[in-house]
């Protein structure tokens, strides 16, 4: 009986084996008929033009996505602007000064609800606060889109990396006479960046 089971098993196990090499060998040729396809109707259409050129109506075929290109540009560094300062300071207090206060676990907690936040609803709560109210699209609201959703991905990362760095680094820098802050700009951080 035991024998019976076995031989089951492994007769499950080499099919289970099989249909899934094969859907991911399917996948994989649909993937790359897929690429090729964009990459041959594609390829024809990148010039200098189509860096260069504003986007224009859809009927007009010679316009091209420098507006986009310049935009996305725009609302990457305006969110990095605004996010990153303030998870790094965030990340900062939850590692260093505020390690089981009341405060810090409200910002836990605030931080994993938005890091677990759908970007539409984000996009959506910044529309209303933002782009409603002046009744016309801005690229501000986008950028501020993108540091609300970046904000609590840097304050949990900045978090978790400062927490790996022994405590007798932080203690041999207080023993030295560093003040706390100095401590931490110098000694914390650069031992939680290597």
């Amino acid at each position: 009986m035991q024998e019976r089971s076995i031989l089951f098993r492994r007769i499950t196990d080499w099919t289970v084996r099989i249909v899934s090499a094969v859907s991911a060998f399917a996948g994989i040729v649909f993937l790359v008929l897929i690429l090729f396809e964009v990459v041959r109707r594609g390829f024809p259409a990148f010039d200098i033009d189509f860096f260069t050129k504003r986007t224009g109506p859809f009927s007009v075929p010679a316009t091209g996505m420098a507006n986009a290109i310049i935009g996305t540009v725009y609302m990457t560094v305006l969110a990095t602007i605004l996010g990153v300062p303030i998870g790094l300071l965030a990340g900062i207090y939850l590692s260093e000064f505020g390690k089981d206060s009341a405060i810090s676990t409200a910002i836990r907690f605030v931080s994993n609800i938005l890091m677990g936040t759908p970007s539409i609803l984000i996009g959506v709560f910044v529309y209303a606060m933002i782009v409603a109210p002046g009744r016309h699209m801005s690229g501000y609201a986008g950028g501020v889109a993108l540091a609300v959703i970046m904000l609590p991905i840097v304050a949990r990362t900045t978090e978790d990396m400062l927490n790996l760095v022994p405590n007798e680094l932080r203690e041999a820098a207080l023993a030295l006479g560093a003040p706390r802050w100095k401590a931490v700009l110098s000694v914390v951080f650069r031992a939680a960046q290597a």
